[in-house]
């Protein structure tokens, strides 16, 4: 998640009407670890922020570890039922579906999730280097692309968020202008470490642009329709 993404999602939660339940389920949350230090805008920005506000998180992961409070598989109908008893009225699904090779059936399973009168913000990389975790598909949809892949749900509100560029990035701190200058380096013989070498390359193609993210905020339809 970038730091600026991080920011609109909060403001977004913020302004959402009619809220109901403060519970906001945080899919494929990763470990507190994650969000704590090797991303701590995600907590700093994202989560503490709207914990200050009421706002409660459970995070869900399939990996067991510290800070994933649920541990399953959202396509399992059986976890879904176990997650619903949550009462989660807001649902992250953030920087998923670009690394699954069947996005559209966990964005319908996602959907699923969400009851009536509920929300869900997905976000995905919109102009944004070649990254895997464990994969990434190349998928780099629009708002109005990311809402077709949840059926179920109503798009209300859909915009693209700039960060940085690569360079902007690297710049921040010795270590990570370290970084690009070894990446650059490495990027020169592709015959080097190859399975690294697309990745390490294809960022450099950011170096003067910004990485943008798109995010959208879709509804399910309260028990009145409306």
């Amino acid at each position: 998640m970038r730091p600026e993404e991080a920011d609109r999602v909060r403001a977004l939660i913020e302004a959402l009407p009619n809220v109901g339940e403060r519970t906001i389920l945080n899919i494929g949350s990763s470990t507190d670890y994650f969000r704590r230090v090797m991303q701590p805008h995600v907590h700093e920005s994202l989560i503490a922020p709207l914990e200050a506000k009421g706002f409660r998180f459970i995070h869900c992961d399939m990996k067991a570890a510290p800070g994933v409070d649920l541990v399953g598989d959202v396509l399992s109908e059986a976890f879904r039922e176990k997650i619903a008893a949550e009462g989660a009225s807001v649902v992250l699904c953030c920087n998923i579906l670009e690394h699954l090779t069947d996005p559209l059936v966990f964005s319908r399973a996602c959907g699923l999730i969400v009851p009536p009168g509920g929300y869900l913000i997905a976000t995905v990389p919109y102009s944004y280097p070649h990254h895997k975790d464990p994969i990434d598909t190349g998928l780099r949809p629009s708002p109005a692309q990311i809402a077709m892949m949840f059926p179920e749900l109503s798009l209300v509100e859909g915009e693209v968020v700039s960060s940085m560029t690569y360079l902007q990035e690297s710049l921040r701190s010795k270590a990570e202008m370290s970084l690009l200058l070894k990446n650059f380096l490495k990027s020169l013989f592709p015959f080097y470490h190859p399975k690294k070498w697309r990745s390490r390359a294809h960022r450099f193609l950011w170096l003067f642009r910004p990485y943008k993210v798109s995010i959208a905020v879709l509804r399910r339809p309260d028990e009145a329709g409306i």
